[in-house]
C-alpha cells in the first residue's frame, strides 16, 4: 500500500518516463543529502545508514518507496519531491540507462580558504568550484561511470597540494561497481564520508581530495562489514610529499603510501546502531596493495605488526554509536590512536578524537548542538609518511589541536517560499598550536595533550539562508562576524549557487 502510495507521488511528479539509476553514487556533496538528513531526523529513510555515504540511487529509491506520502507535513512532502526528482527512476530489470549529468557551482567569499570559520586573508575571492560533466552506463547490477572535475580551487587551495593541470580538471566521480543483494563492490575514484552529512568523521570523511580505492561491503541493514583500500601520494626523503603515487624521478627514496579502513556495523532495530571503525595508513619504499589490509575480516589495528610484516603502519581504532529517540537524533565518535609510552615521543598521553552531534526535530524547525575535540598529536606520526593526509589535506579532519562546538536552529519556511531555510548559528572554536603536519614531538618536548601552546579563541555569530525551490538549482548564503581573541576580528561571508541537470534514456540491450 505504501509503495504504491509512492509510486502514484512519483507519478504525479513525473509526467514523463523515468528510469533505472539504480547502481550509480550519488556523490556526498551533492544537495540531495540536505534533505534525507531532515528526513531521517524525522524517523524517515532509516534503511539508510546515516552515518555511512554515498549512497546509490536505488537504496535512496527503496528506502522513499518505505513513506507514507499522505502524512508528511508541506516541507516533508517538498523534501520528498526534490529526492524523487533528483533521483528520477522507477527500477527495471530488462533496460540499460545510459547518459551524461552536468553540474556547476560557484563561491564568492571574503577569504583565501572556503572555510567561514578559519579564514585566511580578506579580500573577495570568486572560485569556479565545480564544474563536472559525467557520463554513466547502469545495467542490471552493474554500473560504470566517468567524470570530468574542473575547478580553479584546486591550484588556489591554500591547504591542499594542486590536483590539476590541463583545463584545471580531474576526475573526481568514476568508478565501476557491482551491486547485488548482499555484496557490493566498487573500483575507482569518489568520496566516502563515515559520519552523518556535513558532520566531522573520525576515520574517513570527503575532507581530502577523491581517490584511487576498492570499495567491498558485505551484509545488509542489520549486519554488515566494510573494507576500503586506496592509494596515496608518496613521501620523499622523510621532508614532503609529493604528489606522486609511485616513486619521484627527481628526488630518490620515495615512500610509497597506502590507506586501509575497516567498519562493522551492527543495527538490531531502524533507531539505534553500533559501529567499530579501525584505519591505517602503511608505507615503504616497496609498499603495494596488501590482501591483508583489504581482508575485512582481519582486525588489524591488533595484529599488523605479526609476523610477516613489510611495511610501517599508523593505525586508529574508533567506535560509533547513532540512535533516535522519537524527536532526538544522537551520534557521536571516539577514536584512540594509541596511549604513548615510549620514551622518546615525549610524556605519556593518550592520542584521541571526539565528535557528536544532538538534534531534536519539531515540526519545522532542527535545533541542533554539535561537538568536536581533536588531540594535539592526533593523526601526526613519528614517521612523516604515517601523518594521516592525502594531497595535503587531512583524511578525516584538516585540522588537529581543536575544540569546536555549535549551537544552530534550522527553521523550514516553506510555508511562506517553498525551499527556503534560514539557519541562526553560534559557533565557539579554541585552536591549539599543534598541527598534523608537523614534525611529531620527542621527549625534550613540552607538548600539551589538548590545546598547546597559545590558543586562538574564536566566536562566530552567523545567519545561513538557502534557498531550492527545484532540484536542479539553489543558491545559499552564509554570513557572520568571527570575533577573535586579540581583536582581530571581520565579517566572513560565503555566497554559494549551483545547478544540476541529468539527460538520460533507457536501452533495453537484453534481457537479465
Amino acid at each position: 500500500m505504501l509503495g504504491t502510495i509512492v509510486g502514484g507521488y512519483f507519478f504525479v511528479i513525473h509526467p514523463y518516463p523515468i528510469q533505472a539509476q539504480q547502481n550509480r553514487l550519488l556523490p556526498t556533496s551533492d544537495t540531495a543529502y540536505d534533505y534525507i538528513t531532515r528526513l531521517q531526523r524525522r524517523g524517515h529513510l532509516l534503511d539508510l545508514n546515516p552515518t555511512s555515504l554515498p549512497y546509490t540511487r536505488g537504496e535512496i529509491f527503496d528506502a522513499l518507496t518505505q513513506v507514507d506520502t499522505t502524512k508528511l507535513n508541506q516541507s516533508e512532502r517538498h523534501w520528498i519531491k526534490l529526492l524523487g526528482q533528483k533521483i528520477g527512476l522507477i527500477k527495471r530489470s530488462n533496460v540499460a540507462n545510459v547518459g551524461i549529468s552536468f553540474s556547476a557551482e560557484i563561491d564568492v567569499i571574503n577569504g583565501d580558504r572556503l572555510d567561514v570559520l578559519r579564514p585566511i586573508g580578506n579580500e573577495a575571492n570568486f572560485y569556479w568550484n565545480a564544474s563536472a560533466l559525467n557520463g554513466y552506463l547502469d545495467a542490471g547490477p552493474t554500473v560504470a561511470e566517468m567524470s570530468l572535475h574542473h575547478s580553479n580551487y584546486y591550484d588556489q587551495d591554500p591547504d591542499g597540494i594542486d590536483t590539476a593541470l590541463r583545463l584545471l580538471a580531474r576526475s573526481e566521480h568514476s568508478y565501476v561497481g557491482v551491486n547485488h543483494s548482499w555484496i557490493t563492490a566498487y573500483i575507482g575514484r569518489w568520496d566516502i564520508h563515515w559520519g552523518p552529512y556535513k558532520e566531522a568523521s573520525t576515520i574517513l570523511s570527503d575532507n581530502a581530495r577523491s581517490r584511487d580505492q576498492f570499495f567491498l561491503r558485505l551484509g545488509g541493514r542489520r549486519l554488515s562489514v566494510t573494507a576500503v583500500l586506496s592509494e596515496l601520494d608518496s613521501a620523499t626523503d622523510g621532508r614532503y610529499y609529493t604528489g606522486r603515487a609511485e616513486d619521484d624521478s627527481v628526488k630518490v627514496g620515495s615512500v610509497r603510501r597506502f590507506h586501509a579502513a575497516h567498519r562493522w556495523d551492527y543495527r538490531p532495530t531502524r533507531k539505534f546502531m553500533i559501529s567499530i571503525l579501525e584505519s591505517a595508513i602503511y608505507s615503504g619504499a616497496s609498499s603495494s596493495l596488501s590482501l591483508k589490509y583489504l581482508n575485512p575480516m582481519n582486525p588489524f589495528t591488533f595484529v599488523v605488526d605479526n609476523v610477516p610484516k613489510n611495511d610501517d603502519n599508523n593505525g586508529f581504532l574508533a567506535g560509533l554509536v547513532w540512535a533516535q529517540f522519537k524527536n532526538l537524533t544522537i551520534q557521536g565518535q571516539l577514536m584512540v590512536d594509541d596511549i604513548r609510552l615510549q620514551s622518546n615521543t615525549g610524556p605519556e598521553s593518550i592520542t584521541y578524537v571526539l565528535t557528536g552531534s544532538a538534534v531534536y526535530a519539531l515540526q519545522t524547525i532542527d535545533l541542533k548542538l554539535t561537538l568536536e575535540t581533536v588531540t594535539s598529536r592526533a593523526y601526526n606520526a613519528p614517521q612523516i609518511e604515517g601523518q594521516y593526509i592525502f594531497l595535503n589535506r587531512g583524511i578525516a579532519t584538516q585540522f588537529s589541536d581543536y575544540v569546536h562546538s555549535s549551537l544552530s536552529a534550522e527553521i523550514y519556511l516553506d510555508h511562506r517560499a517553498t525551499g527556503l531555510r534560514l539557519i541562526p548559528k553560534i559557533d565557539v572554536l579554541y585552536q591549539g598550536e599543534r598541527d598534523m603536519r608537523q614534525p611529531f614531538p620527542n621527549n625534550s618536548e613540552s607538548i600539551s595533550n589538548l590545546l598547546d601552546g597559545e590558543v586562538e579563541r574564536t566566536v562566530r555569530g552567523s545567519l545561513g539562508v538557502l534557498y531550492q525551490p527545484s532540484h536542479w538549482w539553489w543558491i545559499g548564503f552564509d554570513g557572520g562576524y568571527n570575533i577573535n581573541r586579540g581583536g582581530d576580528n571581520q565579517f566572513i561571508g560565503l555566497i554559494n549557487a549551483g545547478i544540476s541537470m541529468t539527460f538520460d534514456s533507457s536501452i533495453k540491450l537484453w534481457d537479465w
